[in-house]
């Protein structure tokens, strides 16, 4: 049995783990619920362009004249060049340069199609606080959010330890508000806790990872950037001057042969060539190693005679590689199928309801100071980030079918539509006077705006739910999901309106029931306090 914590150790752990919470809570809810979506980046990616859903022509064409297609139709040879093959034999290869600083990105069909969509991708990046316009520090902020909710987790076991079995299934819906949201936090804290310690160590640790080989390069490795990404990435990633004199080098088919021949199995996915055309050109292919759980590796071949220069695969590297590829094989769950997926993204959602009701149970105990400008200020963006992102993602969806498609500003066009959906919510949860009908308004607002997202995505694709051609799975599987989802949506925005209704005046003597402004993020907070030890 759990030793009882002293008073003093229980309050620290307490007010640490509350600390941490609140501080980072908002930040982390908008990382887990983008990263649950994240989970089916492939379906959505597929979904969303219809040159992913062809069938591809790149294993009968040929890598070489499938990249020579692509780099005549640009009119340029770039000094580096990213190629991407398509997954499943569906798709076409895509192609990715600098030119004059700026990325180009392009899909290699019938010369070079500009990427026009990238809804799975900012999803992707947002899940981690970055984007190309914003540069790392968001990024570095997200790992340090991740040690945040390490601390909580930790703080948060240490407070509860002597009864987590029983916490683990006690839930007392009948109860008042406030005891309502502190058996949800807790029971969703506990079901989850192996699920958010897992992705806030792994997350802390690709961030911060790449900064500590930085850190070291100098004192270990003597300034030689090149070694220090090969200790700790099994190749290098730093940038080497272009030298040397032209070369045409080896065709892609047949480094990819050479490859094959280093790690048997190897299913290659992307190409990284540098130093295009010159006798110095390397190519990196990264790819999968059938059959091997969590099989990635990255093949480092001379472009002149195809001479491997460096392996990081199974196999092949140390322990430090091992861990790498293991580590981040569970973050992005490349085991288990679509069932483990499923799973992963109801607990991602149960941690956003964790944060939330976290955030609920702070505001409760400060209910004597409930007029202060801080609290008031956190109930009203717990409403505005937590059902402003819904509205905000359902806004992206609706604006990636509704712009037209050969319109060249319309990634742009996505991107400034969430970030002004979400930034209107939280205005609007910042000005609103009757904070208690917040939550269900905006919920039910997400719902709206993606029911019309799998019709209009007939415009684009004849594969999807509502479409006149040939169905594929992935695309009807996306836009069932936008169905239910919209679905779920609209119901709980009618259920959280009747809770509205019905609590809105509560009967005479009642005087244990809190308002309905606590379970809505308001300012009203009428609970009772209890003792440390049910907060």
């Amino acid at each position: 049995m759990a030793r009882k914590l002293s008073r003093h150790a229980f309050t620290t752990f307490w007010d640490v783990h509350a600390w941490a919470g609140v501080i980072g809570g908002l930040l982390l809810y908008v990382m887990f619920l983008s990263g649950g979506i994240t989970l089916f980046r492939r379906q959505l990616a597929v979904w969303e362009e219809p040159l992913t859903q062809q069938r591809s022509s790149v294993e009968q064409a040929g890598l070489q004249a499938t990249l020579d297609q692509g780099l005549a139709a640009a009119g340029t040879a770039p000094e580096q060049i990213w190629f991407d093959l398509p997954e499943g034999g569906l798709g076409a290869a895509r192609l990715l340069y600098y030119s004059q600083g700026e990325a180009v990105s392009s899909w290699v069909h019938e010369g070079l199609v500009p990427e026009r969509e990238r809804l799975s991708e900012f999803l992707y990046e947002l899940h981690y606080l970055w984007h190309r316009a914003t540069g790392d520090w968001l990024f570095y902020l997200g790992g340090l959010l991740c040690v945040a909710l390490l601390l909580a987790l930790v703080t948060g076991v240490l407070i509860h330890l002597k009864d987590i079995v029983r916490q683990f299934h006690r839930f007392r819906p009948d109860k008042t508000r406030r005891v309502l949201w502190s058996d949800l936090h807790k029971v969703l804290g506990v079901m989850g806790l192996p699920f958010q310690v897992m992705y806030a160590y792994t997350g802390a640790f690709f961030v911060f990872l790449g900064v500590l080989v930085q850190v070291f390069t100098g004192p270990v490795f003597g300034g030689n950037a090149a070694l220090a990404d090969r200790v700790a990435w099994g190749a290098s990633y730093a940038e080497e001057p272009a030298r040397g004199a032209p070369a045409r080098g080896l065709t892609l088919d047949e480094l990819t042969a050479r490859a094959r021949g280093a790690v048997p199995r190897f299913v290659p996915e992307r190409y990284r060539i540098r130093h295009f055309g010159l006798d110095s050109a390397t190519v990196d292919i990264r790819g999968t190693v059938e059959g091997v759980p969590f099989g990635r590796g990255i093949v480092r071949l001379r472009a002149t005679d195809g001479a491997v220069l460096s392996v990081d695969a199974p196999g092949a590297e140390g322990a430090r590689s091992g861990v790498i590829r293991w580590i981040y094989g569970l973050h992005l769950a490349n085991f288990g199928g679509i069932a483990l997926r499923v799973l992963f993204f109801v607990l991602a959602l149960a941690t956003c309801a964790t944060i939330l009701t976290g955030n609920w149970i702070w505001l409760a105990r400060r209910e004597a100071r409930r007029e202060s400008l801080g609290n008031r200020l956190l109930a009203r963006l717990t409403v505005g980030f937590g059902a402003g992102t819904l509205v905000a993602i359902a806004a992206l969806f609706l604006a990636s079918r509704a712009l037209p498609a050969g319109w060249t500003s319309r990634i742009a066009a996505e991107e400034l539509t969430f970030l002004a959906a979400l930034g209107l919510c939280v205005a609007w949860a910042l000005a609103a006077r009757d904070d208690a009908s917040l939550w269900w308004r905006q919920i039910g607002l997400a719902g709206l705006l993606l029911l019309p997202v799998p019709a209009l995505a007939a415009r684009w694709s004849g594969a999807g739910l509502f479409g006149a051609g040939p169905k594929l799975a992935a695309v009807v599987a996306v836009d069932v999901a936008l169905l239910l989802t919209a679905a779920a949506l609209c119901a709980s925005a009618w259920a959280l309106r009747r809770a509205a209704s019905r609590h809105a005046a509560p009967p005479q003597g009642a005087q244990d029931e809190p308002p309905a402004s606590l379970a809505h993020g308001g300012a009203g907070l009428m609970a009772r306090r209890q003792t440390a030890s049910h907060g």
